[in-house]
């Protein structure tokens, strides 16, 4: 009892003459109520519970292994602050874990585009192994990128287990932003923005969730040191850097103008193209505008092995797919062991001459 008094009077005192108090709960988090608490917890390298809103006027970098309850509440960037990079930043060594016990809690930019990207992995080149962020609930927003990272600086890791990337621009903009040779596992929570996630380098693998590319139009161009392609749900672009991209999709809900869209913006070889691989196992994608396909890929033929697509999707399908479309007017058609139509047709004529012959031949042995 005397405990609880302590701290009720101190809460109390400290709210009056604005000074921050820290104190660990239960389980070890840290409460968090004011910019000062925060800026002890980020030096420590603690686990932190917000009890307060938050405005941030100078950048968070990461160095260590943080992690963050969000508890409903929200850290956002002041009005003071212009970054052209994320408001957290994550350096090797270091790994920002998001939760949010109570479902509302929010990291966002702002919506006056001062302040660019919520979450960047790899700023600077300093520091040793990897930069990872694990996302278990909230929402993180940015203007132009919920989280991206550096087409110069590698060794990275995204997972997203639940929550919210989504982005304030509405129609320029990507959810999550990979142009270095990283790694992206989405097992479920919900990415959107202007495309959903931009991969120019590096590994995809989405388990479950939703990606949404929202822009009311799909627009791609060439860029060298940026985004290339805008209204797409997942979108793979191989870099200047010429890396290796593996993709594999084995559920979820992917739309946009174009569900996926695959091109080569920078004119790479072919020798470089090879690099590309691209699976879709299965999964939900929905092609919102007209006139196209719910997948186009502009390098790679082969790499449908199952899914759900809207409109119908027959390109890029492997021997053995299998694969539901659902027609505009709604119609559902399951096709089974869908194979290229010259292949049924070699199969189907095949398949008459075996009979001709079976009944020649017991027409012959009659007589």
């Amino acid at each position: 009892m005397k405990k609880f008094n302590f701290y009720v009077v101190a809460s109390i005192v400290c709210m009056f003459f604005g000074i921050g108090f820290v104190r660990a709960s239960d389980d070890g988090f840290l409460s968090i109520t004011s910019k000062e608490d925060f800026e002890k917890c980020l030096q420590e390298n603690k686990a932190c519970r917000l009890f307060n809103n938050i405005a941030l006027d100078t950048q968070k970098h990461i160095t260590g292994n943080l992690i963050l309850d969000l508890n409903g509440h929200s850290i956002t960037a002041d009005e003071t602050l212009h970054l052209k990079s994320g408001l957290f930043t994550v350096g090797r060594g270091g790994k920002l874990t998001i939760n949010d016990s109570k479902g509302t809690g929010k990291i966002s930019t702002g919506s006056s585009g001062k302040t660019w990207a919520a979450i960047q992995l790899l700023k600077e080149d300093m520091g040793n192994g990897s930069a990872e962020v694990v996302i278990n609930g909230g929402t993180i927003e940015g203007y132009y990128y919920g989280i991206t990272g550096n087409g110069n600086l590698h060794n990275t890791k995204v997972t997203i287990n639940g929550g919210a990337i989504k982005t304030l621009n509405k129609e320029d903009s990507v959810g999550i932003y990979q142009p270095q040779e990283g790694e992206i596992v989405v097992n479920s929570g919900t990415i959107q923005g202007g495309t959903g996630i931009e991969i120019r380098s590096g590994s995809l693998t989405v388990k479950n969730g939703t990606i949404e590319g929202i822009a009311s139009q799909f627009i791609k161009m060439e860029n060298a040191n940026g985004t290339t392609t805008n209204g797409v749900g997942i979108a793979v672009a191989q870099h200047t850097t010429k890396k290796a991209i593996n993709v594999s999709i084995y559920d979820g809900n992917i739309s946009g103008q174009y569900a996926f869209y695959e091109w080569n913006p920078q004119k790479n070889s072919k020798e470089d193209l090879d690099k590309v691989h691209l699976h879709i196992y299965g999964g939900t994608f929905t092609g919102l505008a007209t006139g196209v396909k719910s997948v186009y890929s502009e390098d790679v033929t082969s790499f449908i092995y199952g899914g759900t697509f809207t409109p119908k999707q027959t390109e890029y399908l492997t021997n053995d797919a299998e694969v539901t479309s659902k027609e505009v007017n709604g119609e559902n058609i399951k096709l089974e062991n869908n194979e290229k139509e010259e292949n049924n047709i070699l199969k189907w004529g095949a398949l008459v001459v075996l009979m001709s012959s079976a009944i020649g031949f017991i027409f012959l042995k009659r007589n």
